[in-house]
């Protein structure tokens, strides 16, 4: 602690302050002048997605998700998982995981239920000991998330978690406490929420009577991204870091706090302490390796994801022997919207480019080649309209009226985007620009095509130069894009088969309300009539195995949305 000490003395108030806040949207910055590295966080929880952004950027390995880990009730295993993650952080350059989610499944409609482990506060925490012993024990940072009572979705940045004590001691608190006193985790995330009518983020009781005076806890504790939402209050509760950079509550907001007595120089003092025991735990104070994201596609670690995964899946029941289909039987019917689809994730924060996804269907060629399955969807399970695949060219503004000469053009695979951070080369402020993208969109069968349209931003979308999906309009929020984008639009388009019809895509900020991200997705899609449910029929009545993928996909369970229901 010499070392820490040594530093606190030599630091200048403002040097101080900067380390309690993001420099950019994924690391807290260096202090060159005192030797001081920069630190870098990624999510989290079932991989390392990197510092890019949540659609595409660095392929990362893809574990299962918690609710998949849960399924073991392998402590063990769990422990391996953390050990490979750490693995995988280094591979993106970063010292911090943002996980594991605990939260509790508490209401099947909970959107990020796919992401948290169990109902049982117990088996949660044991596993999430295991996995933040495994992470720690490799020199990466586990950061425990989101403390607490965020256990559903809807409103969650505003909504005001109303819970007994008894009950958060003996429920939602458990898995933090095992993970503070038996693991002794590096990171502490606060939730978004309120909790008993006061964020999490600036709520004394949780973050030091609890956390620090009852439970001896010692680390960081980090807000969620845009989770911050004050200057003293969360300083003097006991809010570390403000995430992301660069900041809306600190900064020189927090020096002049100190210098009018609204923030003691000692409390500053306490928090900057923290973040450089942080710093020494994971290397980062000392880390001069340049900046550089790998794709590490690691033969052992597919292992312990196929192990993984397998252990996670539970067999109700087995009639006759029925399974495992060996020898393969004679014709298949590979049935449902799922199966030839990889579902191997939810959405949200959790999401990363996977190095590979195979599908029930491609596992089925593989192990026995295609001549003896017969494949019918039967039913879509989509929530918006298929997203349009292929190149679109893309044109930055530097303002929000798609005014003047782009000053950045660029492409990407998709009409899906996700924009935080440095965009278009820094060539605009991601708060203030617009976009123009334009492709070709090529369809496959002729007949009225559905067009949906969803945005954290305003978009329109034109087909062959005509308006058909328009978000733009009398925007309103709705719950997508971490609910700071609107419901889906949906548009109608006659479209011609093997016809490429020009699809251009007009997008500009506007006012965040609490999470600065900006985004547009869209998607076209054929409705299946009634006859896709006979062709399943039919399909199933002609083979003598007929396997049914069903359940929903990433589009359903997600962060910041709930289900409307489960019917």
């Amino acid at each position: 602690m010499a070392r820490i000490d040594d530093l606190l003395d030599r630091m200048t108030l403002e040097e101080q302050v900067s380390l309690l806040s993001g420099e950019d949207f994924w690391s807290l910055p260096a202090i060159d002048r005192l030797g001081i590295g920069k630190l870098r966080v990624t999510d989290g929880p079932n991989g390392a997605r990197g510092g890019g952004s949540l659609i595409g950027g660095v392929k990362s390995a893809s574990f299962p998700v918690g609710i998949a880990l849960g399924a073991t009730w392998n402590v063990d295993l769990l422990e391996e998982v953390g050990a490979a993650l750490a693995e995988e952080v280094r591979s993106k350059s970063a010292h911090v995981l943002l996980a594991p989610t605990v939260n509790i499944h508490r209401s099947v409609t909970n959107g990020r239920n796919f992401e948290c482990y169990s109902e049982d506060p117990i088996l949660t925490a044991r596993l999430a000991v295991a996995y933040i012993e495994g992470l720690q024990g490799q020199g990466i940072g586990a950061t425990i998330k989101h403390y607490a009572g965020n256990e559903s979705e809807i409103e969650r940045t505003t909504i005001s978690s109303q819970i007994d004590e008894r009950t958060l001691r003996e429920l939602y608190l458990v898995p933090f406490e095992a993970a503070v006193k038996v693991a002794g985790t590096w990171g502490v995330m606060s939730a978004y929420n309120k909790l008993n009518g006061v964020y999490a983020s600036e709520n004394p009781w949780l973050l030091t009577t609890v956390l620090r005076n009852e439970w001896g806890y010692d680390g960081v504790v980090m807000s969620d991204w845009f989770g911050s939402h004050s200057t003293a209050p969360t300083v003097n509760a006991g809010l570390d870091i403000e995430m992301p950079g660069p900041t809306r509550d600190r900064g020189d907001k927090l020096v002049a706090a100190v210098r009018d007595g609204a923030v003691s120089a000692r409390t500053v003092r306490e928090r900057v302490r923290n973040v450089l025991v942080l710093l020494e735990r994971t290397g980062a104070i000392d880390d001069r390796r340049p900046f550089e994201e790998h794709a590490d596609d690691r033969a052992e670690h597919r292992a312990l994801i196929r192990r993984a995964g397998a252990e996670g899946m539970v067999l109700l029941k087995n009639e006759g022997g029925v399974l495992p289909l060996e020898p393969m039987p004679g014709r298949i019917a590979v049935i449902g919207p799922n199966a030839r689809t990889a579902q191997i994730m939810g959405g949200g924060s959790a999401q990363l480019n996977a190095h590979y996804r195979i599908s029930p269907w491609q596992g089925l060629v593989d192990a026995g080649g295609r001549e003896r399955l017969v494949y019918a969807p039967g039913a879509t399970n989509h929530r918006f309209e298929p997203l349009i695949e292929g190149t679109f060219s893309v044109a930055y503004f530097a303002n929000t009226e798609l005014a003047g000469e782009p000053v950045h053009h660029g492409t990407q695979t998709n009409a899906e985007a996700f924009w935080i951070g440095r965009i278009a080369e820094g060539k605009v402020d991601p708060l203030n620009f617009s976009a123009r993208l334009t492709g070709t969109y090529r369809p496959e069968e002729t007949g009225l095509h559905r067009v949906g349209l969803f945005s954290a931003g305003l978009a329109r979308l034109y087909i062959d130069g005509r308006l058909v999906a328009d978000s733009w309009t009398g925007w309103t929020p709705g719950r997508t894009f971490f609910e700071e984008g609107n419901d889906e639009v949906i548009g109608e388009a006659m479209l011609e088969a093997g016809r490429s019809h020009e699809v251009v895509i007009e997008f500009a900020t506007r006012p965040a309300r609490t999470l600065a991200v900006a985004g547009l997705r869209a998607g076209i899609g054929l409705p299946l009539g009634d006859e896709a449910i006979s062709e399943a029929v039919a399909a199933a009545l002609d083979a003598e195995t007929a396997l049914v993928f069903v359940g929903r996909n990433g589009e359903w369970d997600t962060e910041g949305s709930d289900l409307a229901s489960i019917g």
